[in-house]
């Protein structure tokens, strides 16, 4: 599984967990931002993507739509669990 903020089998990469951490931190302070300006404001703190590159309003977006998987959960059709993964927010 490829998430942003963690690495092979859903070990935690810090820098980008920090990066997750800070989207919904920003979301909260701003609810009224766009998902451009939430990518802006992390670009301009020098947050990157696994890739290095800059954040666009879709890697916003796909960060947003997880927060019950960065929540620890998990979802399969209908059904939510505790995933086995350690939780970021």
């Amino acid at each position: 599984m490829n998430v942003i903020g963690y690495i092979r089998a859903l070990v935690i990469d810090d820098r980008q967990a920090k990066t997750v951490q800070r989207v919904f931190d920003l979301k909260e302070m701003y609810p009224l931002w766009s998902l451009t300006q939430l990518a802006e404001q992390l670009n301009e703190e020098g947050h990157r993507t696994k890739q290095g590159k800059l954040f666009t309003k879709v890697q916003i977006k796909r960060i947003l739509d997880r927060k019950a998987f960065y929540s620890g959960l998990y979802h399969y059709g209908d059904i939510t669990a505790n995933g086995k993964h350690q939780a970021i927010l």
